[in-house]
């Protein structure tokens, strides 16, 4: 329980706060001693030290990785804390780097962060944000250091930390360290992640149920080898930086072109393409000599090309990627799978094969092939497809998860989290009233990759990202515990789109978005930007 702001400012300076902060300051300390976990011989501790309300850390100083710290933030820690660094062996040739951070005034509450790509990169955010909130909570390295996935070549233990077992094992040490921490074991145990992070959480759901009570996972890497093979694909088809076989210049008419035929379908003209299942464009008309053709126009080759994007691609009857939604995002897509801002999925699609379908440090695009492509996603290692649909162990213990996806993601795109929902329904004979027992979805519009876009896109789902609030409503950590410990499930989630993505400047407009399989439709005045207009409906 955190203290209110009405407390009289007497009580925070009087001797017993004072004696209280000493206590917790000396038995955080103490962790320095050492740590014994069962199941788990030889865990070092790196630091164990208290930290300050609004204490930054730093990377250069903490030693982290510099492929992490490019991109990862190091935000203000929000809260009074012990911040506890292990070294937690998982193998004879293996181990992770392991932070728990255990809040002053804790809640009660354990939750777990995930990764991203094919880090090894703890989440600091994350884990401030979890933190600010009075959870004990974990993440860890994933197993190796960096986002490069060389440290995979002939190293199966860490491969297998990467697939799964770097979360469980973070999981468990960490509840330990809490339970021995506060003298009392936790009430309830979550977890959240994006990405990379998505697909641990939904992993843990198919294969270690017991793990969390309740779980948070965005726009899930499901299939991931079939994902780096479309980046491969994507990379061999298209070229790579600026020297690209479609130019952005087209690239921006097919966008165009995308929101001319699809923005009003929600009914409202606003720039945001809110259910992209329903937008089908024929993108024929930006043909060269075509009636009414704009200026910018696809040649016949490049019209196939594009238009061979959007499809689900098949090799030997094995779906390998469902292909890319029509998001009127389509520019910020392109320019990020061909790495003119960014070299995530152009790296990814050469490293995976390189270090661990073939284990052979040559191995280039250049070699890419349809069959390369089903090799990846039959290969499989640890199951990594995460792709399992009978999730009827998490559900019969009671434990929830909201399963959240942006529908201009520039990376995954949500056609895999619709094929995942649909695959979970089959597999268990279940419709979406049954599966809303235990399992939400929510297709979020004109939300880019875990955070950013046109779209309403903060809505608590992660450190990364502005939070409107600590209210269940515009919170989906605290929307997953509200509908854990007190049964009250989402029936939308609401989101917020600020001035620049920055809170501080102001708010866009808000948004509540539907729980699938509803999608948002606009009823009301102007461009869209009245909240109570929009509607929730079955089509």
């Amino acid at each position: 329980m955190r203290f209110s702001h009405s407390l009289p400012l007497i009580l925070l300076s009087s001797p017993v706060f004072g004696a209280r902060i000493e206590d917790f300051k000396a038995r955080c300390e103490a962790l320095s001693k050492g740590i014994e976990v069962k199941g788990y011989n030889g865990i070092s501790v790196n630091l164990a030290q208290y930290i300050t309300k609004n204490t930054t850390l730093d990377p250069t100083v903490e030693g982290i990785n510099t492929t992490c710290t490019s991109w990862i933030p190091m935000p203000p820690i929000p809260v009074n804390l012990c911040r506890l660094a292990l070294h937690v062996p998982t193998s004879n040739s293996s181990e992770i780097v392991l932070e728990t951070w255990l809040p002053e005034d804790w809640s009660g509450r354990f939750v777990s962060t995930g990764n991203g790509g094919l880090g090894g990169c703890i989440q600091y955010p994350d884990l401030a944000f979890a933190a600010s909130y009075g959870f004990a909570t974990v993440g860890n390295n994933n197993g190796h250091n960096g986002t490069s996935g060389s440290a995979f070549l002939h190293q199966p233990e860490v491969l297998e930390d990467y697939a799964w077992r770097a979360l469980y094992a973070g999981a468990v040490v960490g509840k330990d360290i809490t339970k021995q921490f506060y003298g009392k074991a936790h009430k309830k145990s979550y977890y959240f992640g994006c990405s990379s992070g998505g697909r641990q959480g939904w992993k843990a759901a198919q294969f270690n149920p017991e793990l969390f009570d309740g779980i948070v996972a965005g726009a899930p890497a499901f299939e991931l080898p079939g994902l780096f093979a479309h980046y491969a694909r994507f990379s061999v088809n298209f070229g790579t930086g600026t020297d690209i076989k479609v130019s952005i210049e087209k690239w921006t008419a097919v966008q165009q072109e995308t929101l001319r035929q699809c923005d009003h379908l929600d009914g409202a003209t606003d720039g945001i393409v809110e259910d992209t299942r329903r937008c089908k464009p024929d993108l024929s008309k930006l043909l060269c000599g075509s009636h009414g053709a704009p200026a910018v126009c696809l040649s016949p080759k490049e019209l196939s090309l594009v238009e061979q994007v959007f499809k689900p691609w098949v090799v030997d009857g094995q779906i390998i990627y469902s292909g890319i939604a029509h998001s009127g995002d389509e520019v910020i897509h392109v320019q990020n799978l061909v790495g003119e801002f960014i070299q995530g999925p152009t790296t990814w699609a050469s490293e995976w094969p390189r270090y661990v379908v073939h284990e052979d440090v040559n191995w280039d695009l250049s070699q890419f092939t349809p069959q390369e492509a089903l090799l990846w996603k039959q290969q499989n290692p640890y199951n990594i497809n995460t792709w399992e649909g009978d999730l009827s162990k998490f559900r019969d213990r009671g434990a929830k998860i909201i399963h959240w996806h942006g529908e201009a993601d520039q990376y995954i795109d949500i056609t895999q989290s619709d094929r995942y929902y649909e695959h979970v329904s089959r597999s268990m004979r279940a419709s979406p009233q049954d599966l809303d027992s235990f399992y939400r979805y929510f297709r979020v519009g004109g939300l880019q990759h875990c955070w950013g876009g046109a779209g309403a896109n903060s809505f608590g789902q992660s450190g990364f990202s502005m939070t409107p609030g600590d209210d269940p409503e515009e919170n989906l950590l605290m929307r997953i515990v509200a509908w854990v410990e007190g049964g009250e499930a989402p029936e939308t989630v609401r989101g917020t789109k600020f001035v620049n993505d920055d809170k501080a400047q102001g708010v866009v407009l808000t948004r509540k978005h539907c729980k699938y399989p509803a999608t948002n439709v606009y009823r009301g005045k102007g461009n869209g930007t009245d909240e109570a207009g929009w509607h929730c409906v079955h089509t």
